[in-house]
């Protein structure tokens, strides 16, 4: 009895292992297919959702942007502060026994991959309707773009010192593009948290203002700042890291992508001053931890200092400045940026500054504020952002938001950026 018992055993094993196996490859070839038939960067990601069984106001206010336990998960590796083996509801699979480890070098060191596909896709149209100056000029000022972006993303972590994160993206189906990025990060190389070594497009989140970085933005509209500081910075690289209750900094080297200069280097940190710490602890049952009420999970009464330097090839230099200060439903942020170009002999000067007001959970209202001063004429540039941002639900995002320019408004016939000139939008973004 106790043989036939233990091969019912075995083939159930191997039953399991291949519905396991099978479900893997669905998944990942409807993903794929479902993007090639819908030729957009992601931060919110459900994959953690299905992990941990919980809401995506977990780590997130208003998608994409992170609540202070969103920032410490994501700075953890994607992995909670406090113990992630206390919090996963999907078990990983195995990679090896925990014993390996104390016989190292001797063995493979132990590690474990998601039990289930680590995998998101977030969607996202917009109606446009064009005030432009040359808005006139066209047939027809009104625009329908859906899908805008579609995009597919997967992270998560192999045990409990390594992590990854990739993206694949695809925009516009009226004139296609298609990107992807993924790094890998090695974690606790010196002391726990002091110092990690990030490879892969490690550009996408660290060269930016460390407390306006524009993925973490709730706007349709990209910082001023983070388009002149990212231009073709996507390429690969290699980046130091790490964090600790209230301070945080990276520093990397950066090829930038399609060209053919000498790699960038850059540094970015910053100082939290109250609620919780980039670490995950301190903090109250009001400010951003697991135990927050819901109706204040987006809440972290902190302020934020910090810093950025670029330095590219062709004597590029890069600096600046920001500040956020949350307090209670009221976050106001500013930052300032400068970049110093000797080849073309050009200086810009990029000031802004915000405020994003919790009326309810799901309405958020904001306004934001930019000015560019540049040598070249007619260079100068000003406008505000406004809008509102509304969750019909956790993973449902819809923005109303117009842009209006006070100072020389840019315009499509330029050649520039399709998204520049005066226009209200409204987007349906949702994720699953």
């Amino acid at each position: 009895m106790n043989r036939v018992k233990k091969k019912c055993e075995k083939y159930e094993k191997k039953e399991v292992l291949m519905k396991k196996t099978i479900f893997w490859v669905l998944i990942l070839t409807v993903s794929f297919l479902f993007a090639e038939l819908f030729p957009g960067n992601a931060e919110a990601l459900p994959t953690f959702a299905r992990k941990y069984k919980t809401a995506c106001i977990t780590c997130h206010a208003t998608f994409p942007r992170l609540t202070a336990l969103g920032e410490a998960v994501r700075l953890n590796g994607y992995k909670m502060p406090d113990g992630d083996e206390l919090y996963i509801k999907d078990q990983p699979v195995s990679m090896g026994v925990a014993a390996y480890k104390k016989v190292f070098p001797e063995a493979v060191w132990p590690s474990d991959i998601p039990g289930m596909p680590p995998i998101a896709i977030r969607v996202i149209g917009d109606l446009v309707y064009d005030t432009g100056d040359d808005a006139g000029a066209r047939d027809n000022a009104y625009k329908i773009e859906f899908p805008h972006e579609v995009e597919i993303f997967f992270a998560g972590s192999f045990g409990e010192s390594m992590s990854f994160f990739g993206e694949i993206e695809f925009e516009e189906p009226s004139s296609p593009s298609t990107s992807f990025k993924a790094w890998l990060m090695w974690e606790d190389i010196i002391g726990e948290n002091v110092f990690n070594i990030k490879a892969g497009n490690i550009g996408m989140q660290e060269i930016d203002l460390p407390n306006t970085r524009n993925h973490n933005r709730i706007t349709i509209s990209k910082y001023l700042a983070h388009e002149k500081i990212t231009m073709g910075l996507d390429g690969p690289g290699l980046e130091g890291n790490g964090f600790g209750k209230v301070w945080r900094y990276a520093a990397g080297i950066v090829k930038p992508q399609d060209t053919f200069g000498d790699p960038a280097l850059y540094l970015t940190g910053s100082l939290k001053f109250g609620g919780l710490g980039y670490d995950g602890s301190g903090g109250t049952a009001e400010e951003g931890g697991l135990e927050t009420t819901p109706s204040g999970y987006w809440r972290d009464d902190a302020v934020l200092l910090g810093g950025f330097y670029y330095k590219g090839d062709d004597d590029i230099d890069r600096y600046g400045v920001d500040a956020r200060w949350n307090v209670n439903d009221l976050s106001l942020a500013a930052g300032y940026l400068k970049e110093d170009n000797e080849a073309s002999n050009l200086d810009e000067d990029i000031l802004f500054a915000e405020a994003e007001y919790f009326v309810y959970p799901w309405l958020q209202p904001y306004v934001r504020y930019e000015t560019l001063g540049a040598d070249a004429a007619d260079s100068d540039e000003a406008r505000f952002i406004i809008g509102t941002v509304l969750l019909a639900r956790a993973n449902v995002k819809i923005n109303i938001e117009g842009k209006i320019y006070t100072n020389n408004e840019p315009q499509e016939a330029l050649g520039k950026d399709k998204n520049v000139d005066n226009r209200l939008v409204v987007r349906l973004d949702y994720v699953f």
